[in-house]
């Protein structure tokens, strides 16, 4: 059997349906499962290992990508040459979606239902749960998954490990907290004034600091090291697999709604998210409460580095309480 699970979205959005695609494993073991996603994919796919590959779609015309119709032509033809069995759109409930994965040609469809797109084989609605992670799964059990949990998961490969302790050997065998001050929009980030202060508060109790971000967010985390020596600046210098390995690595981890706290509630690595009025925390909060916390502000820079201090003591005793 072939199975297309399609869900061409990014970081947080694909973290948030490993309960679906562990569910859909579960339910048709021997199948071949494809990811449709966007190109950038291919670098999680390796920590996902319900998944036995991932397909690069281009982007579409009103979904994320951008591709040219030339470029979607061609993908659909590969698709359709493909004759999957099942194609699931974990993408979402609109119409462009739901379009696009009728168009794979395969024997049976699933999705949300949406009146102004064509109906699939299996359907359920939209708004029957509230968070994101359990909105997919109930599309996949409806699909013929079989759940095993609610929260995200990820696995961790050996060579990634090496990779991490390579760029920290200082670190190998130590504990450290991870900070990453970065975000995509100016509404989710907190700034480098709060995650300074945060840092050195955190050096000053005998925390090792990390502070993570991509290539173009090194002046961001060059900000958050000055305000805070001995941290450790890896700004550029992890790729999305040496990332998940220093999350899971990770005592702690402190950062904006964005893909590292994802990585948090997948790798079961305590957190403390920080959301600003952009998102909607009953959605894309982590599932689990208990490990991970969650601070909110409108703006966001009225969250404290009190408050976000208090949530760091506050998940550190409930692991002494729970002996982790």
């Amino acid at each position: 059997m072939k199975i297309a699970v399609f869900r061409g979205l990014y970081l947080g959005d694909l973290v948030a349906a490993t309960p679906a695609l562990r569910a859909l494993r579960r339910g048709y073991p021997g199948a071949v499962i494809s990811l449709i996603s966007l190109p950038w994919a291919a670098s999680l796919a390796p920590h996902l290992p319900w998944v036995d590959r991932a397909i690069a779609y281009p982007g579409a015309p009103g979904l994320e990508g951008g591709g040219s119709e030339e470029e979607l032509a061609c993908f659909l033809e590969k698709m359709r040459a493909e004759r999957f069995d099942l194609a699931v759109n974990l993408h979402g409930r609109g119409p462009h979606s739901t379009r696009l994965v009728a168009r794979f040609g395969a024997r049976s469809t699933a999705g949300f239902a949406n009146r102004k797109a064509p109906p699939l084989d299996v359907e359920v609605p939209w708004d029957a749960e509230e968070h994101e992670s359990l909105k997919l799964l109930l599309l996949a059990e409806a699909a013929g998954g079989r759940p095993a949990g609610t929260e995200p998961e990820l696995a961790v490969r050996n060579e990634d490990e090496r990779r991490v302790n390579e760029l920290l050997p200082a670190l190998s065998g130590r504990s450290f907290v991870v900070l990453h001050p970065g975000a995509s929009v100016a509404e989710k980030r907190w700034p480098a004034g709060g995650f300074g202060p945060l840092a050195r508060e955190l050096l000053g109790r005998g925390y090792s600091v990390v502070v993570t971000g991509s290539a173009k967010e090194g002046e961001l985390t060059r900000r958050v090291c000055g305000l805070a020596p001995g941290a450790v600046d890896l700004a550029g210098r992890t790729d999305l697999s040496a990332l998940v390995a220093l999350v899971a690595r990770a005592d702690l981890l402190v950062s904006n709604d964005t893909g590292p706290a994802h990585l948090a509630y997948a790798l079961r690595t305590p957190s403390v998210t920080l959301f600003g009025p952009s998102t909607d925390t009953r959605r894309w909060g982590p599932p689990n409460r208990d490990r991970h916390a969650v601070l909110f502000g409108d703006p966001i820079t009225g969250i404290s580095v009190g408050a976000v201090m208090g949530s760091v003591e506050a998940l550190g005793t409930r692991r002494e309480q729970v002996g982790a």
